[in-house]
């Protein structure tokens, strides 16, 4: 008979962290003299002299008291990770794994705190140390409060993210009772993730997405290749960083909350992390850096200057109704140098046999960037600005803990303290709670805040019905996935363009066409609905910038891909991602370049043997036949001087879409209405399989 396995307390913060933040505790009074009647004293568990504590603001409390509390005791929950699905033995698995990579990562941290202790201006990692350490702070966030939160449910029904569909959808496709053993799950699938040298960016993602749920899987690498990692230090020794339970989950950037004005419901609109934070000692701070951010190093080079620029556009003004500051935008950091490459007259340049491939002797040079007190202070209020669902604020010097806490409370609300969006009455509170203690600790300073309306949406319904059909009739859409398809369709583009441009001169072409083709691969493999939004950013970021192009212009406007949208019952389900993307594609480059025939070489184009692929059956059999009578009549074997430019394949594919054209009605006459008809005859033969006009098919006669 198997017994009740103990009850755990397991930390969402691992206790190498905390101890950096820790002292020996010390007992006031703890002389026998000073004790009453100098007996034996009774001390709390984990509060024995000598054992690492940390000061603490308890906001639990009723008042908010700062104390000392034990490392073992702050910062975790009992029973976090229980597995209760599993045999009892086996039920802390998720725990064990937990405590394998935190033994790996403090390694990595211990050699970051033993170089600042010793007072380096930084340290070299090797690629597999960077790599170790970038996938443990991923998992400092997957693994908080707040994720578990998301996923502690034990009925698929009760899962209530902006995901839902898409977690039940995967739950029943692979067999998990309960959302909580997707995160599990998804937990282990990141600690056990390595990836190989040999293995390239997209390759690497599309084996991740075919392990875990895709969406959380494409967030990972998001977080992987999207910003970059830098370490910072206070530059006056009197400053120091906070941790708080939700560090690692906290983000600079917009986050802008709206109400609907039918419900009066309230909830995240858009919001776009643009540094993210990590507190590994009251001295030491990595911060994430979001790659839309100029780096005027890379920037040198034009090709990655313009995908930032349209990655920009995306991620930030197409999003929000305003200029977009980021309050951390002249925060001195910088990425690491290495050794595989080098910077000549401004721009940087692989380094001589470098052929773009990981290496495991690949290094990375991490500078501590010292800091100003103000930024210190402004990545502090930036952590004091979420406390509201927090237990704690943990510090090490009360002295250093109570200006910043000064600095947050009376500084201008552009640190934040603008109580708007879901839970405006807790937000309130705890604001009155930080005041509280500041005076406490001696300041007589006012605090500034101020409330403003959670922004309405007007035409809610309108917008959501405006979209709804378009995306009912791609794979199930509906409106509870159109805000996060949309979200994930613009960051589908971002690590498209980022990979692209990122990796020119770095890597060999033939390394970064297979990267290509791998990251597609896995798009199409997504719900067309999400494809047809991730066509769509991808004209906006491209066009945009040349055009003028408007994000309200991009969804209204009609193209090609909407055309085969409508069309979406006659085409093969598994092909009609890639059919939305080639004819968005080419119609891209007909709008970049007017003058272009996509069909003709000496107009720019060029012809890719695609011999009608379309997932259309009734058009593939009428390429079939087609062949067979151009093969048999020897019809692309014509000498006319205009076909000169043209090999035997073109000549043959050519042929095969001018004859497959003009039989294309009538063979698909009664399955779509008529105008349609004639519109996905528009689309096809002009833009998706560019083909000449009908006068040249005499030339084959």
């Amino acid at each position: 008979m198997e017994t009740t396995p103990n009850p755990q307390y397991q930390h969402f913060v691992p206790q190498f962290l905390l101890q950096n933040f820790a002292h020996p505790y010390k007992p006031d009074g703890d002389s026998p003299k000073k004790r009453k009647g100098g007996g034996k004293r009774k001390y709390q568990k984990g509060m024995y002299p000598k054992d690492p504590v940390v000061r603490n603001l308890d906001l639990v409390a009723e008042p908010p008291v700062i104390c000392e509390k034990p490392v073992k005791r702050i910062l975790g929950q009992m029973n976090m990770y229980q597995d209760t699905s599993q045999p009892t033995k086996q039920q802390q698995h998720v725990e064990e794994m937990l405590s394998k990579l935190e033994a790996r990562a403090s390694a990595v941290v211990r050699k970051i705190t033993k170089a600042f202790e010793e007072k380096e201006a930084g340290l070299w990692l090797m690629r597999s140390e960077r790599d170790l350490l970038r996938k443990f702070l991923f998992v400092l966030k997957y693994r908080g409060d707040g994720f578990r939160h998301r996923f502690f449910h034990q009925n698929p029904e009760d899962y209530s993210e902006n995901d839902k569909e898409l977690v039940r959808a995967y739950m029943d496709a692979h067999g998990f009772k309960r959302p909580l053993d997707v995160w599990f799950h998804n937990l282990q699938t990141i600690i056990e993730s390595e990836r190989r040298c040999d293995q390239g960016w997209a390759e690497w993602v599309l084996e991740l997405r075919k392990r875990m749920y895709p969406e959380d899987a494409m967030w990972f690498a998001s977080h992987d290749i999207s910003y970059y990692m830098a370490i910072c230090t206070p530059s006056d020794v009197k400053d120091e960083f906070i941790l708080t339970d939700n560090s690692y989950n906290i983000f600079e950037g917009p986050n802008h909350f709206v109400q609907d004005v039918h419900t009066g419901e309230v909830g995240a609109g858009s919001y776009t992390p643009l540094h993210e934070f990590a507190p590994i000692s009251p001295k030491l701070m990595i911060v994430l850096r979001c790659s839309v951010l100029p780096n005027p190093l890379e920037d040198a080079n034009k090709d990655v200057k313009a995908a930032r620029a349209a990655n920009r556009f995306l991620a930030l003004d197409s999003v929000y109704p305003y200029e977009v500051k980021s309050m951390l935008a002249d925060l001195p950091i910088d990425k690491a140098r290495n050794n595989y490459s080098q910077v000549i007259d401004g721009r940087i340049r692989s380094l001589s046999g470098e052929d773009g491939r990981a290496r495991e002797d690949h290094k990375f040079c991490f500078s501590f960037f010292p800091i100003s007190s103000d930024h210190v202070h402004t990545i502090n209020s930036i952590l004091l600005d979420n406390t509201s669902p927090c237990s704690s604020v943990v510090f090490e010097s009360q002295e250093s803990f109570a200006r910043t806490l000064e600095w947050y409370l009376t500084a201008p609300c552009t640190v934040g303290k603008i109580i708007t969006g879901p839970d405006t009455d807790l937000r309130e509170a705890t604001l009155r709670k930080l005041e509280r203690v500041s005076r406490e600790l001696g300041s007589d300073k006012e605090m500034v805040f101020k409330r403003l309306p959670t922004t309405p949406i007007a035409d809610y319904e309108g917008f959501r019905l405006r979209h709804l059909d378009r995306l009912q009739k791609m794979s199930r859409g509906s409106a509870d996935t159109l805000m996060f398809d949309a979200e994930q369709s613009r960051n589908m583009w971002r690590l498209r363009t980022a990979i692209d441009a990122w990796s020119k001169g770095k890597v060999d072409e033939s390394i970064r066409q297979r990267n290509r083709e791998l990251l597609l691969d896995a798009y199409f493999r997504l719900p067309p609905r999400r494809v047809w939004l991730f066509v769509k950013y991808a004209r906006y970021g491209i066009l945009s910038l040349s055009t003028g192009l408007k994000m309200e212009d991009m969804l209204a406007s009609p193209g090609p891909e909407d055309a085969v949208v409508r069309a979406h019952r006659i085409v093969l389900p598994d092909r009609l991602a890639r059919l939305l993307f080639i004819s968005t594609t080419n119609d891209i480059e007909k709008k970049r370049r007017p003058w272009l025939d996509l069909w003709d070489p000496l107009k720019g184009g060029s012809i890719e043997a695609l011999t009608i692929p379309s997932g259309i059956p009734e058009v593939q059999e009428l390429a079939h036949q087609a062949q067979l009578e151009i093969l048999k009549t020897g019809r692309y074997d014509r000498q006319a001087e205009c076909l000169q430019m043209f090999d035997e394949g073109e000549k043959i594919e050519l042929l095969t879409r001018l004859m497959v054209r003009e039989r294309f009605v009538d063979a698909v006459k009664g399955k779509l209405e008529m105008t349609l008809l004639l519109d996905l005859k528009k689309t096809l033969f002009e833009t998706t399989y560019p083909t000449p006009p009908p006068s040249w098919q005499r030339y084959f006669l």
